[in-house]
């Protein structure tokens, strides 16, 4: 029954596979961008300041997120790698073992974090965005009760995409979506008795969100109605199998960790011009999610099938695999970048009509545009090199995308540019690192698969 939903990569023409493959995953993160966007509009009608908190609580969200994302590219790993050589019981395993550890590392996460949520908000606001403060540590604190909740339903959604079954995962973003969309403007604003909780409010509608998705997710891995099934004593700690887990999960989460704190970095330089070009810059970087959804779709597909040829052997067809999805960026991405580069005033406008705003976000989507094309080529090689497992490969290029290229020339160009250095160097980072991505996978032997390493 599962099994039929699943892509069999396998026999499949790689085009073919690619797009069965990489259509849920972008269906699935185009729901992800609509449920950023629905957030972005409601609190849009809250007012500028109230729009500014999130964008703000965003970057430092992700900070700890990235713990977790690790976790999640082993997860796809293992379970593609051991499905490609035919050993579905393994595959079995290897993901409870994966939730388990993801499980234990996301409570400590929350009770650490917690700690830390005023420090981090006052460093990174800083004293030119006061008035936000107060809005940004309610709405971060809530948005951390569910860490858990986002590491566990990153991690099983890799789990299915692993398997070929990219469609268990779109259903997943859209259940968590579609219940956000119903909470958002009854939190924030309040129906008939229930008061109004502004900010807040969208944080709990994300948290339950989150909540919903992950408990339908568990309970159709524990039951097997999809044609997989984890069973209750997977759960009990292998540690061999738990070494090699941690092997390809700690270098690809100290990897997003680093380049987490760059993202807060930038963020930093972003803030120091201002409540209105924070507004722009978050409104750009919401809706650039309607692009890099493609991207990210291309990127998981190529993951999971050169994970699956690595696992079979087949080399010649991951190579393959690689070369088609940079022609399709190339034609897909160009394609609606060329268009976000003309509309982005009007983009800006539909969430904040203040003149100020508009005149920033024209200006952003302007140079972000052009730089998406060479970050789908970028994350195209990465995805290869993370389906075979070579999260330090992989680790190195995103670490050296941030801190190498974008921190460095955000703050070069921001002091003699002003707030549009920020923008020009989101553009010139991503054609330098697509380069050291292609050096990369073209150096790199991605040849020996992780499930054969002792």
């Amino acid at each position: 029954m599962g099994k039929s939903r699943r892509v069999d990569v396998l026999n499949t023409p790689i085009w073919q596979a690619l797009i069965k493959l990489s259509v849920p995953v972008m269906l699935s993160y185009a729901s992800q961008t609509m449920y950023n966007m629905v957030d972005a509009y409601f609190l849009g009608k809250l007012g500028t300041t109230e729009f500014a908190a999130p964008t703000i609580v965003y970057h430092l969200e992700y900070i700890f997120i990235a713990i977790g994302v690790g976790f999640s590219v082993a997860g796809s790993a293992f379970v593609s790698q051991y499905i490609g050589a035919g050993d579905e019981r393994q595959a079995e395993k290897s993901a409870a073992q994966v939730i388990l550890v993801v499980s234990i590392l996301g409570v400590f996460v929350l009770l650490f974090a917690l700690l830390m949520v005023k420090p981090m908000i006052n460093i990174l606001a800083g004293k030119e965005n006061a008035v936000v403060i107060p809005y940004a540590v309610k709405y971060f604190r809530i948005v951390l009760y569910g860490i858990v909740f986002s590491y566990l339903f990153r991690v099983i959604s890799s789990i299915f995409r692993g398997l070929g079954d990219a469609q268990f995962a779109m259903e997943l973003t859209l259940i968590a979506t579609l219940t956000n969309i119903v909470l958002d403007p009854v939190l924030i604003f309040g129906l008939g008795p229930l008061r109004g909780m502004g900010v807040s409010g969208a944080a709990w509608a994300t948290t339950i969100a989150r909540f919903t998705a992950v408990f339908t997710a568990l309970y159709i891995l524990v039951s097997g109605r999809r044609g997989f099934k984890v069973h209750l004593k997977d759960f009990i700690p292998d540690f061999a199998l738990l070494y090699k887990i941690l092997k390809v999960s700690i270098p690809s989460s100290i990897g997003h960790l680093i380049t987490a704190f760059g993202y807060a970095a930038v963020m930093k330089a972003v803030t120091q011009f201002g409540p209105v070009v924070v507004s722009a810059y978050g409104i750009g970087d919401r809706f650039m999610g309607f692009i890099t959804m493609f991207v990210s779709g291309l990127g998981v597909a190529v993951s999971v099938m050169f994970g699956q040829f690595v696992g079979a052997k087949r080399y010649d067809d991951a190579e393959k695999t690689v070369w088609t999805a940079i022609l399709m960026d190339v034609v897909v991405i160009g394609s609606v970048s060329a268009l976000t580069f003309f509309t982005g005033k009007y983009i800006t406008m539909f969430f904040l009509d203040d003149p100020s705003v508009v005149n920033v976000g024209e200006q952003m989507f302007r140079y972000v545009s052009l730089a998406i094309p060479f970050y789908g080529a970028m994350n195209v090689f990465v995805s290869a090199l993370s389906g075979a497992g070579k999260s330090v490969q992989a680790t190195i290029v995103y670490v050296f995308r941030v801190w190498g290229a974008r921190v460095p020339m955000v703050v070069f160009l921001a002091k003699f540019m002003g707030y549009t250095g920020v923008f020009v160097a989101v553009f010139l980072s991503n054609v330098v690192t697509m380069v050291v991505a292609y050096l990369f996978y073209r150096f790199t032997d991605w040849r020996k698969g992780v499930i054969h390493e002792s």
